[in-house]
Formats: structure tokens, C-alpha cells, sequence
């Protein structure tokens, strides 16, 4: 019985691991745009208006890997606790 636990926790851990490391890679490849690419004029003339665009665009990027981050720091946590019981239950039995 023992085992078959052991054997899940490891097995969690290495699911949650691997989920927080893809998240990790999303959070990574986030991308910043001003919302100009559909629009056949390009970026708009004015700097100002550029400008404003483009650090909307990075705050909002900004947000979205935070969030992303936050959850694969989550799963992180959640690969070192069961991790952390495998070990223990490994030491026990």
C-alpha cells in the first residue's frame, strides 16, 4: 500500500512539474503588441499616440506573464510538497 502511494506521489510530482514548466515557457514567450498589425497604415504617425500604444502593449504583456508565472509557480509549489512526501513515505516504508 505504501508503495502504490509512493509510486502516485512521484508520479504527481512529475505531472505538476511538468505543467509548471510549460507555464514557465509561456509565461516566457508572451508577446507585446500594440494592435497595429491588422491595420494596413502601420503604426500611427503621431508619436505620442505610438508611443502610448506601445506601453499599453507592454503592460499588458507584463500582466499576462505575471499571471502565467504565478501559476506555475503554484505548481511548483505543489511538485516540491509531493515530491517532499514520496520521499518521506520512501524513507518510512
Amino acid at each position: 500500500m505504501m508503495k502504490a502511494l509512493e509510486i502516485l506521489l512521484a508520479l504527481l510530482g512529475l505531472v505538476s512539474g511538468m505543467l509548471a514548466a510549460w507555464y514557465w515557457l509561456r509565461a516566457s514567450r508572451v508577446r507585446t503588441d500594440p494592435g497595429w498589425g491588422e491595420n494596413v497604415l502601420g503604426e500611427p504617425g503621431i508619436h505620442s499616440m505610438a508611443q502610448d500604444a506601445w506601453i499599453m502593449a507592454i503592460m499588458q504583456s507584463v500582466a499576462e506573464s505575471g499571471r502565467l508565472n504565478a501559476i506555475a509557480a503554484r505548481w511548483t509549489a505543489l511538485t516540491a510538497i509531493v515530491t517532499a512526501l514520496a520521499a518521506l513515505i520512501a524513507f518510512i516504508a
